[in-house]
């Protein structure tokens, strides 16, 4: 009779052991992935990706970010955490790199449950474009020069947009620097009205990564 009370304590203990790894277990959150410098289409090395959370601290929801954990990625552009989930709030991956634009990826709790997640994601090159506009060909002063630079651009502090831009007169003469993408073409549109008569023309460029790429335009 003890051998078997014996059997059933050891059986129950080990129930119990196992059911705690299981338990622990279901609250391990693997995140795999890549970076992808998107407009060149190849791996980036060394880029810093670190994970955020917003998790209760004391009872309470702390609705600051903390940093968990941070890792930098191998040369073919690869990273992974090992996450162990708690009560969450919120989660955020940031990603950076020299000479590259950061990115912020928020993602929902509900979204990353436990288990095996791969998140993979594109960063852009930085990039310079330098723009020299001048009027070398008349001496009228109600000449009119109306262009613009298309393309996909940041939305950040002096970087270049796609708006109009114009200039009167013949010592029209005009220099702009903004930052972009680099590794895309980008096109220079322009119309200029000369006696009475309007001319458009285009060009497209390209965008030179992690260097500056100057087009004179000159009418």
């Amino acid at each position: 009779m003890r051998f078997f009370i014996r059997i059933s304590v050891v059986l129950l203990l080990l129930a119990t052991f196992i059911f705690a790894c299981k338990k622990e277990e279901s609250k391990t959150l693997i995140i795999t992935g890549c970076i992808i410098d998107g407009n060149q289409n190849k791996a980036v090395a060394d880029a810093e990706v670190t994970f955020w959370v917003s998790r209760m601290v004391n009872g309470t929801y702390n609705p600051d970010l903390i940093e968990l954990s941070k890792v930098n990625t191998d040369a073919s552009g690869n990273y992974s955490f090992n996450i162990t989930k708690e009560k969450d709030a919120a989660y955020r991956i940031t990603i950076d790199k020299a000479k590259y634009y950061s990115q912020l990826i928020d993602i929902n709790v509900d979204d990353l449950p436990a288990g095996n997640h791969i998140l993979n994601y594109n960063i852009l090159p930085e990039a310079y474009f330098k723009l020299h506009v001048k009027n070398v060909n008349s001496f009228d002063v109600t000449d009119l020069i109306l262009y613009n630079i298309n393309g996909k651009h940041p939305t950040i502090a002096n970087c270049c947009n796609n708006g109009s831009n114009s200039g009167v007169g013949y010592s029209y003469d005009k220099t702009q620097i903004c930052k972009t993408y680099g590794a895309q073409n980008i096109k220079i549109e322009w119309t200029v009205k000369r006696n009475g008569y309007t001319t458009s023309f285009d060009s497209t460029i390209y965008c030179i990564p992690f260097d500056t790429t100057k087009f004179d335009l000159n009418y």
